[in-house]
Formats: structure tokens, C-alpha cells, sequence
């Protein structure tokens, strides 16, 4: 299907209308021209049999009224619209219709005058003057001279509205591609947003319009920028954080996998030679036995901690509750002079297992977060479920989530707070999730951390 312009589609709409009016006003004239032109007829005849019966009513004083109607018809020649015609006794009625037909108007084409249809009227009057019959007088109405005049004024107008039509239309031509100029520019700017490129802003020009979409698209333009900055800050923090996650995780195999994997080894060394000895040494085999059985134990530790830094336990097995109890009861176990409550009402154990390890994570980096900066002396999670919408951010009413409240009484956030990669990498986790977090200072004392997770439904999960 062929799609035109705006531009051409308002001339078209524009000219289109022009011209319809143009076509309308030459149909009321012609509406009306019959109607008109038959008045006239009708007016000049009466008069003109009244002037004649007048004549003739004169002629008996008159010895001879030969010369009075030869006078009479020179007189009655020069009216407009009316022909006259003298008929002996005895001559025919001519056929006037055919030779006014032959005999059109000297402006007025034949088609116009058919179009109009104002057939000539005739009116015969007869000559009787002392009781002898001189003939007829016949009056005919000549219509051609009416409609010579309405085919000028309709000419005229139309010719007229035809040169105001053009010109309106050459206006309104030149202010519809004025108009519409911005349009070049709105799309150039949308091509470069889908480019990818950087910094792209749209003149604010034209009508007010398409001012508020330059506007809506520079302001989407900044917010791709700021995104895009935001992305490659987070990215570089994130490579931070592997790197440091790895160093951390080497230094742990290092410091303690390597002397626990040295300390077996020694001990196999030992046993073996101790196996080589006739009678073995069996005190020694037991301590030697002793000594690798604790640093299996303690590489197995080692391996623990890594394994739950990275996944946490039971998660999957048990439900987030389960996790959640665990974490909390390690954080309180390293650090038993901070107060912490956990508060899960409901069973979580349905969350599969994806929804679960994001929760988990939130709630591991918020009190990671309260432990290293808070400086607070008591802090609460509570994890439940929330069918309402929440101050978490603008999820629609009546939304089943999982709202997570973690909240501290320490120093809070300081004024014009730049947020670290633990807060960045919440938001994010909560973007991925289709949820809101909002971090703000408590009225009373410290911080509240509140995130709101849709629930997915039957089908999504």
C-alpha cells in the first residue's frame, strides 16, 4: 500500500477544499440562473403586452393605425430581452425556439444555454381597430440576452476563485513545508539514537509540537547517555569486583587449601614410609592418621566457605527461608556486637530457585552493606509477601510482590550520596527481578533499604 506525506496529504485536503467550494458556488449560480432568468421573461412580457394593449387601445382615434404599429414596433425594438414580431392576417406562427436557437448569444455557449434550460416564452396580441382585424403582435421573450450576463458573472467568479484557490494553495504550500521542516531533523535524530551514538540533541524549533517532541527526545537522548555511562561504570566495576573476588579466592586456597593439601601429602609421604617398616610404628601411623584427617577437615572448611560465597547452601533444597536463617545467623556469629532480627512470616519455599537467589542476594549486599559502613548497633530483615503496592518505587497497585525491608539505626546516608557498587549492584538486581528499591534515611536513626519484587505468575514460572 502506497503511503504519502503529510505534506501531500494536506495539500491534497487543502486544494480539495478550495476546490469544492470553487464547484459549489458555480452550482448555486447555476441553481439559481433558471429560476431568474424565467422571472425576467415573465416581468418583460407583462410589460411589454401592457405597452401594447395601451398602443392599440389608442389606434381607433386614428384614420389610419398602420403608421401607430409601425411606430409601436420601432419603440418596442429597442427593449432588452423582448423581440417583437408584426404578423399579417393569415401568416403562421414562426418557430421562435428554432431561430433563437440558430441565433445564440454573442458570449453565451450553446451548452450553457441548454444546461440553463430558460425556453423563450410567446405571447400573441391581437390588432383589431374598428372591428377590422389588421394581424397579430407577437411578443417573445429573449432569454439569450439574461443568460449572456449570468455566463459573464459566473465566468467571472469562476476565474476569480480559481486565481484565490491557486494562491491560497501556493500559501499554504509554502507554510505546510515550512512547517513540517522540523520533521527532517527529528528523523535524523532518531537514526543516530538507533546508531548508538552519543550527545544526540534536536534543535528546539517550529511549532510548539514539535518543540515538546525535540524536547521528549533530548531529554531520552540524555537518559541513554547517562545509562550508557552508567552501564560502562557499573561494567567497570563489576570487572573490579571479579578480580577482586578472584584474588580473595586465590589467597583463600593459598593461605588455606595449600597448607592443608601440603599437610596431607606429608602425611601420605609418612605413612607410606612408616608402611615400609617391619613392625610398622602404629602410635605413629595414629598421629600421622590424625594429622591428615584435620587438614582434610580444615580444606573441607575452606571449600565450604568458597561454595557458599558462590552459591548458597541449601537454597534450593531447603527454600529462602532456610538460606535467609543461615546467612543471618553468620553474620551474627562474626559479629555478635551488632543486634540482627530476621522476620519471614510466610513460607518462601515456593520462589523458584532464580526469584530465591536474587532475594537472597539483596539481602546479603544490604547488611554487607550495614556491617562495613553503618557503624549500627541493631538492624532488622523482613522478607514477606505484600499484595499491595509499595513507596518501593512505581509498581501498579494491587501487584502481588516480595517486599524485602532491611532497616539499621546507624550514621544513615550522607547528603548528596554517591552510590557504591553494593547499592549499584542492588538496583540492578532489582531492575532484573521488574522490581523497585528505594535507599533512604530513616525519621528517627540510620537507614532503610525497601525492595519490592513481582511475584511471577503460573505461566512465568
Amino acid at each position: 500500500m502506497r503511503c504519502f506525506s503529510l505534506k501531500t496529504g494536506l495539500s491534497w485536503l487543502i486544494g480539495s477544499v478550495l476546490v469544492s467550494t470553487l464547484l459549489i458556488n458555480i452550482a448555486i449560480q447555476l441553481v439559481h440562473a433558471g429560476p431568474r432568468v424565467r422571472a425576467e421573461a415573465e416581468s418583460n412580457l407583462r410589460l411589454t403586452r401592457q405597452m401594447v394593449l395601451m398602443t392599440i387601445a389608442t389606434l381607433p382615434q386614428s384614420d389610419d393605425p398602420l403608421p401607430g404599429l409601425s411606430r409601436l414596433y420601432e419603440s418596442l425594438g429597442t427593449l432588452r430581452h423582448v423581440d417583437i414580431r408584426i404578423l399579417a392576417k393569415g401568416d403562421p406562427s414562426p418557430d421562435f425556439a428554432s431561430e433563437m436557437a440558430l441565433h445564440p448569444g454573442d458570449d453565451a455557449p450553446n451548452w450553457f444555454v441548454s444546461l440553463i434550460g430558460a425556453a423563450p416564452k410567446v405571447t400573441f396580441v391581437p390588432v383589431i381597430v374598428q372591428n377590422k382585424d389588421y394581424g397579430r403582435i407577437a411578443i417573445v421573450s429573449n432569454p439569450l440576452d439574461e443568460l449572456t450576463e449570468i455566463w459573464s458573472d459566473v465566468s467571472r467568479l469562476a476565474f476569480i476563485n480559481l486565481a484565490v484557490t491557486c494562491a491560497i494553495l501556493a500559501v499554504v504550500l509554502a507554510l505546510v513545508r515550512s512547517w513540517l521542516a522540523p520533521f527532517a531533523a527529528l528523523r535524523s535524530g532518531l537514526a543516530e539514537l538507533e546508531a548508538g551514538r552519543d550527545n544526540v540533541r534536536i534543535p528546539l524549533r517550529g511549532a510548539a509540537e514539535f518543540q515538546n517532541i525535540s524536547y521528549a527526545l533530548n531529554s531520552l537522548g540524555a537518559t541513554l547517555d547517562r545509562v550508557k555511562d552508567e552501564n560502562r561504570s557499573l561494567l567497570g566495576k563489576l570487572i573490579q569486583v571479579q578480580d577482586a573476588e578472584r584474588r580473595e579466592i586465590a589467597r583463600d586456597l593459598h593461605d588455606e587449601a595449600g597448607p592443608a593439601l601440603f599437610s596431607i601429602r606429608a602425611g601420605a609421604v609418612a605413612l607410606q614410609d612408616l608402611a615400609s617398616q617391619t613392625p610398622p610404628d602404629s602410635t605413629r601411623v595414629r598421629q600421622v592418621s590424625g594429622a591428615v584427617e584435620r587438614a582434610s577437615e580444615a580444606l573441607q572448611q575452606v571449600f565450604r566457605g568458597l561454595l557458599g560465597r558462590l552459591r548458597p547452601r541449601g537454597l534450593a533444597e531447603f527454600g529462602l527461608n532456610d538460606a535467609l536463617g543461615e546467612l543471618v545467623a553468620s553474620w551474627k556469629d562474626r559479629h555478635p556486637d551488632v543486634a540482627l532480627d530476621l522476620v519471614a512470616p510466610h513460607d518462601l519455599s515456593a520462589l523458584d530457585e532464580a526469584f530465591a537467589l536474587g532475594a537472597y542476594r539483596i539481602v546479603q549486599e544490604g547488611l554487607t552493606n550495614i556491617y562495613r559502613h553503618a557503624g549500627a548497633s541493631r538492624a532488622s530483615v523482613r522478607v514477606e509477601f505484600d499484595e499491595g503496592a509499595t513507596s518501593a518505587g512505581d509498581l501498579p497497585d494491587a501487584v502481588p510482590v516480595l517486599k524485602i525491608t532491611i532497616e539499621d539505626d546507624g550514621r544513615g546516608l550522607p547528603q548528596n550520596c554517591i552510590p557504591g557498587l553494593g547499592l549499584l549492584g542492588m538496583r540492578e538486581r532489582v531492575q532484573a527481578l521488574g522490581g523497585a528499591i528505594s535507599i533512604e534515611n530513616r525519621e528517627e536513626k540510620g537507614t532503610r533499604v525497601l525492595a519490592a519484587l513481582p511475584l511471577p505468575d503460573d505461566d512465568e514460572e
